[in-house]
């Protein structure tokens, strides 16, 4: 009686001074230190009981590990009690083998609990039922569906609590037969009247995201609870119908009144987005209102709600001033830090969790395995796979699902292959993690040879499947052999109409060099989705074809299409592409005002375009502290740094972060490698390409070599040049020899330009970079009839010399520029300021270099010649169009010729004005007569 109101003292004081004590004297005060929640105490007590010999029973027993199942933190004393029970026989006793059920249950050793069922000489329908909800509970439904089925042979019958966790079990599976066939099982047990069985129901119909069924079934329910409307709420959110839950919400309010943690949760769901956090804002303001805000399943939604709409700051102030956390609250804030890309953030929280002594569960593993699934965290995920094995989760099918993942996103793919073949089963969750692996990894072999095997093995692909096996094509020859054969038979199974596995076929065409079957799918769509565009936009982007992904942008935008991040990110990276800055600063404003400036890509994406468009002090506000800098951001800065000349602050960055603990990667090693070529800093490049293995482990890739050919070029060291090429740890391609030419054209080095040229049009005969290189080669060193003859060759062969261009933007408008162009509107003005120009500089002291004017003329047209190129048009036509105060910002698609870069510095002196050039290489910063190049470039 004293425990029932919660009168500890009172109920303690009456059983010490009872004179005598018998097995219920015993019974009720460990059970009323249980209820209370006093699980120690109860433990102590029990103690204390067996050492004064009292016998051990089912009701203490089932008492006991009652406590140990809801401390969460007692596994240790639960396998000690079963001991006890083993030794004294009680498995025989119903009760206690059920309560031995649920406590492995919650610990999530499930194959213990199977080894108790299996055991049990005697099982009643409550101890069938419990083994499903722990299988339910670790989420392997199949086995909760094999229990079902094997129950029904023994002729056990079900009562609601099995129906209930059945019927849940089909719509987490997603198999709707097996679902209507449970509904005739319901019918024929004359239990489709009972209240929690409709609920399920409901639910079930929800996962088959049929919510006409859901609404009937809800609708014709005799008898309606607060869980009934949690569900069908649930229903719409799951289905992301926002509105409709919104207004069953409000409706609940007026018609059945009562509302619940449940209910306010349910409806948060649909508030994790920027369209409807005003939405979610104001249900927290009613969830402080009626004093609910220190539930602890309310305040786990809220984090959701509130990550998944990128506000991790007020997420991470809810989450500290939780006064209760439960693991799901732990297991939010993990998930919602990896969804922000803040994967160190992530582990700390996993390592906070362990420190405190607290169980994990199969989702805590998953969710932490998302958060390693990038090459820079693969030692933690390393160690995190060893927490799993001794854990006893390493056959949890989500957790073994998650390690395939981590694997195939770190480039393991042979780690990737063996947690799979050990998995003990397999569902297409995880046919599609490795195949997906290999797509990541652009192994189109394996993909395709995964793909048909679990064909063969009689599992039915979904679509998730066809868009990884679409992502391994990524090379033209992929393209008749796989892509459109695979297309095919997309067709044949109806996937076509799917929206997702459209917009992968849009990307595959893309991918492998068909950007014409991109448009033409792209154009013949009626209903467009964000995504489709998204889809578009990248395509475009891919191929180089930066001002088109600007205008599908603006299309957008004109159709009123939503932005997201994707589209942000896109837009911003073909700003950066083309150097123009202010539409980076409208898609940046544009992401502020969506609310998506704080996300990771979005955010870096903004870093890059400022940096590539000239704007180091913007990117430098932007900048994250060092010890929350990702990877990619740390990349970002030193490749800025490298692009506009400071290059010794380049290295700084590097020493920087590898102080921060932040591990470099391939892309790191290119912006250093490319630093010290362009700055001259030739020892130091070979060190640093030298420790590139054996400290970091980054294996020398393709660019990476091309960068030593570089830098050894740069500096005149062609003979090493050759020789590295020769020693080379990875084939030499195209972009290997063309640097090497380039060298050769710089310090006139005839024979081994000659060598370079051939190799590149042994390979590629219509690659006119190596033809222009090789005549101009020749031109520099006086071998006219040489230079003509290449180019005579070109014209026979119909390669076509990619055009030099140069443009700027003035008043939101592009001017383009190409050599002795006299199409522009304002071309007197602009030669006339080219003259005015011409005869200032010379004034001043300058002195032409005509070898930079690749014709055999004479010197008066060749100096003529020189002051057609693109970029003086452009120069001349920024200095008559904008202020004489502001910057000038001029982007040219070739490398700047040297004489032009002279021109350069005596106009930034004489017009007193700040010049900003950039060419595909790198910044130039001209003023008071300097480059900030140092003239080595």
């Amino acid at each position: 009686m004293y425990f029932k109101f919660g009168d500890i003292d009172a109920a303690k004081n009456v059983f010490d001074e009872m004179l005598e004590r018998n097995d219920s004297s015993w019974n009720n005060m460990i059970s009323g230190y249980v209820n209370m929640g006093l699980f120690v105490d109860a433990t102590r007590l029990f103690i204390y009981m067996w050492g004064r010999g009292i016998e051990l029973n089912g009701y203490v027993t089932a008492s006991l590990l009652t406590a140990f199942s809801r401390s969460e933190s007692m596994v240790l004393e639960g396998l000690q009690i079963h001991g006890l029970v083993f030794k004294n026989g009680l498995l025989y006793d119903v009760f206690v083998g059920t309560s031995l059920l649920h406590f492995y249950g919650m610990y999530g050793l499930i194959s213990s609990a199977r080894t108790v069922f299996e055991e049990m000489p005697h099982r009643n329908v409550v101890s069938w039922t419990s083994l499903m909800v722990d299988y339910s509970d670790v989420g392997d439904f199949n086995e909760v569906v094999k229990l079902y089925q094997r129950m029904r042979c023994e002729g056990i019958i079900c009562n609601q609590n099995t129906f209930t966790t059945v019927i849940s079990s089909c719509g987490a599976l997603d198999d709707e037969f097996l679902g209507h066939q449970l509904l005739g099982h319901v019918i024929k047990s004359g239990i489709e009247s009972n209240v929690s069985v409709g609920n399920s129901i409901i639910s079930m119909f929800g996962n088959f995201s049929s919510v006409e069924n859901a609404c009937y079934v809800f609708n014709h329910m005799d008898e309606r609870d607060i869980i009934s409307w949690n569900s069908v709420i649930t229903v719409f959110a799951d289905n992301w119908l926002c509105n409709e839950s919104l207004r069953f919400f409000h409706l609940m309010r007026l018609d059945h009144g009562e509302i619940n943690a449940t209910t306010l949760s349910a409806v948060l769901v649909v508030c994790g987005s920027l369209d409807y956090l005003k939405w979610g804002r104001g249900i927290h303001s009613l969830v402080v209102k009626l004093g609910l805000d220190s539930n602890v399943c309310i305040s786990n939604t809220l984090l959701t709600m509130y990550f998944q709409s990128g506000r991790c700051e007020d997420a991470e102030k809810l989450f500290h001033r939780m006064a209760e956390k439960d693991l799901i609250s732990w297991n939010s804030m993990i998930t919602g830090y990896v969804l922000e890309g803040k994967c160190i953030d992530a582990l700390k929280v996993l390592s906070e969790l362990r420190h405190m002594g607290k169980i994990m569960n199969f989702v805590t593993f998953a969710s932490v395995l998302a958060a390693c699934s990038n090459s820079e965290f693969l030692v933690e995920g390393r160690i995190i796979h060893s927490l799993v094995t001794i854990s006893g989760f390493h056959q949890n099918l989500v957790v073994g699902n998650a390690l395939v993942t981590m694997y195939g996103r770190c480039g393991m793919m042979q780690e990737a292959r063996k947690v799979f073949q050990m998995m003990p089963e397999k569902e297409l969750v995880t046919w599609n993690a490795l195949i997906g692996g290999y797509a990541e990894n652009q192994e189109c072999g394996k993909a395709l040879e995964t793909f048909k095997l679990l064909r063969q093995k009689g599992e039915s692909p979904n679509y998730i499947t066809l868009i990884n096996v679409l992502g391994s094509f990524s090379d033209p020859g992929n393209l008749l052999k796989c892509g459109m054969p695979l297309h095919a038979h997309i067709i044949l199974t109806g996937f076509e109409t799917d929206e997702y596995v459209k917009n992968s076929l849009i990307t595959m065409y893309a991918d492998c060099g068909d950007l014409n079957s991109s448009n033409l799918m792209f154009y013949g769509l009626l209903n467009k989705t964000p995504v489709t565009w998204n889809a578009m936009v990248a395509a475009n982007a891919q191929h180089g074809q930066w001002e088109e992904a600007l205008k599908l942008l603006l299309e957008m935008q004109r159709t009123k299409v939503n932005f997201d991040q994707f589209s942000l990110s896109a837009g911003l990276a073909a700003s950066a592409n083309l150097g123009i800055l202010e539409d980076g600063q409208h898609l940046h404003s544009l992401a502020i005002k969506l609310g998506f400036d704080g996300y990771h890509y979005v955010k870096n994406a903004t870093m890059d375009m400022y940096g590539k468009c000239g704007e180091m002090n913007d990117l430098l506000k932007m900048l994250p502290e060092p010890k929350r800098r990702s990877r990619l951001s740390w990349n970002i800065l030193l490749s800025s740094f490298s692009r506009h000349g400071y290059f010794q602050r380049a290295r700084e960055i590097f020493h920087e972060m590898l102080e921060q603990g932040v591990k470099p990667d391939r892309v790191t090693f290119v912006s250093l490698l490319s630093a010290c070529s362009h700055g001259g800093l030739v020892d130091e490049g070979l060190a640093y390409f030298a420790s590139m293995t054996p400290e970091f482990g980054v294996p020398a890739a393709i660019e990476h070599c091309v960068c030593i050919v570089d830098l050894l070029g740069r500096s005149g060291r062609l003979a090493e040049a050759g020789t590295f090429i020769k020693e080379m740890p990875v084939e030499p391609n195209d972009f290997v020899w063309r640097s090497l030419l380039a060298a050769c054209k710089t310090h006139g080095h005839l024979e081994l330009g000659k060598k370079a040229a051939e190799n590149i049009l042994k390979t590629n005969p219509s690659d006119d970079s190596a033809y222009v290189l090789y005549s101009n080669v020749c031109a520099t060193s006086g071998r006219w009839q040489d230079a003509q003859r290449i180019r005579v060759k070109m014209e026979s062969d119909n390669v076509k010399k990619k055009p030099a261009c140069s443009w700027l933007n003035v008043r939101n408008k592009l001017s383009t520029f190409g050599v002795g162009d006299q199409s522009h509107p304002e071309s007197e003005q602009v030669h006339i300021k080219l003259m005015e120009l011409r005869k200032k500089i010379k004034e001043a002291g300058y002195v032409p270099d005509t070898s930079y004017a690749l014709h055999d003329t004479d010197e008066e047209q060749r100096e003529d010649n020189l002051w057609n190129h693109s970029e003086r048009l452009a120069l001349a036509y920024g200095l008559i169009s904008t202020p004489e105060d502001s910057t000038l910002r001029i982007f040219k698609n070739l490398r700047v010729c040297g004489d032009c870069h002279s021109v350069y510095k005596f106009v930034s002196n004489i017009v007193h004005r700040v010049i900003i050039l950039r060419d595909p290489y790198r910044f130039h910063h001209f003023s008071h007569g300097k480059c900030s190049c140092g003239d080595y470039w």
